[in-house]
């Protein structure tokens, strides 16, 4: 037991993450439509699984709260239903599934005046959370996700006069991919995506069932965005070395996951009654 739970702590999820997990799933199944969004005790049930208190949970729902990630309604019960925001959920969908990601690149590039500093943080912080890493002092690189949930922040943000985003369809020169793989240590993940699959293969054995298995994918699919799909380097297959673990990573989790369905939709079910 001791080595299959070492998962949760060689991958801990923060407060934040707890929270929008039973969210992020109920936002991306639609076989779930029928079911109600997360109660408060169905969020404290899988937060508590990943080893957060109440006190936490609380502080954590407050400041989603805050930042408009989350929203709470009542149902027709009187309870009260936490929903994810659209924006937020769009946000995720925009950084995976890199492995159909057109060829080239995606470049940032912002201009702000010198006291300008609240609304360039704002634009740097909304560039990182896409994915965009920092190539110069006001540029930001990226592979080709889709940008129109960007645009849309950007415009919310009231920075799109101070935001300019450019295609580069296509770079021959060796050299520079070289340089930008670096950029995003890309070997360094080959030798960490080798490291997770050895964790999730004793996290996720077969002989695991029921609430056990479902709270395991649950926490497994909130890992799996943060640490698989959001932090993934945004290259085609081509740039990535020979021995890279991430497609045997999302070969397992899928049949995992598609193995753990009813026990997931039957756990979602009885905790957020």
């Amino acid at each position: 037991m001791a080595k299959e739970l070492a998962f949760l702590e060689a991958y801990p999820l923060n407060a934040r993450a707890a929270v929008h997990t039973p969210l992020v799933f109920r936002a991306g199944m639609a076989s779930l439509a029928d079911l109600p969004w997360p109660s408060l005790e169905g969020i404290r049930d899988f937060a508590h699984f990943a080893g957060i208190s109440d006190g936490a949970v609380r502080t954590a729902l407050s400041r989603a709260k805050v930042e408009t990630s989350l929203l709470y309604e009542l149902d027709t019960g009187g309870c009260k239903r936490f929903r994810l925001d659209p924006s937020t959920f769009e946000m995720g969908v925009a950084q995976i599934h890199s492995d159909q990601r057109p060829e080239g690149f995606l470049l940032a590039v912002f201009s702000f005046r010198s006291e300008e500093n609240e609304e360039r943080s704002s634009l740097r912080t909304l560039l990182k959370g896409y994915g965009f890493r920092k190539l110069a002092q006001n540029t930001y690189i990226h592979g080709r996700i889709g940008t129109e949930s960007l645009r849309v922040a950007v415009r919310k943000l009231g920075l799109e006069r101070h935001f300019f985003l450019f295609t580069c369809p296509e770079i021959d020169d060796s050299g520079l991919v070289a340089r930008i793989l670096e950029l995003f240590d890309v070997q360094g993940r080959s030798d960490e995506l080798r490291v997770y699959l050895a964790h999730l293969k004793a996290f996720l054995p077969e002989s695991v069932s029921g609430d056990e298995l479902a709270r395991r994918l649950l926490y497994v699919g909130a890992v799996h965005w943060e640490r698989i799909e959001a932090s993934e380097p945004p290259f085609p297959h081509r740039y990535l070395p020979a021995d890279y673990a991430l497609s045997k990573i999302q070969r397992f989790y899928a049949r995992r996951d598609e193995e753990g369905r009813d026990a997931l939709y039957s756990y979602y079910e009885r905790v957020n009654k």
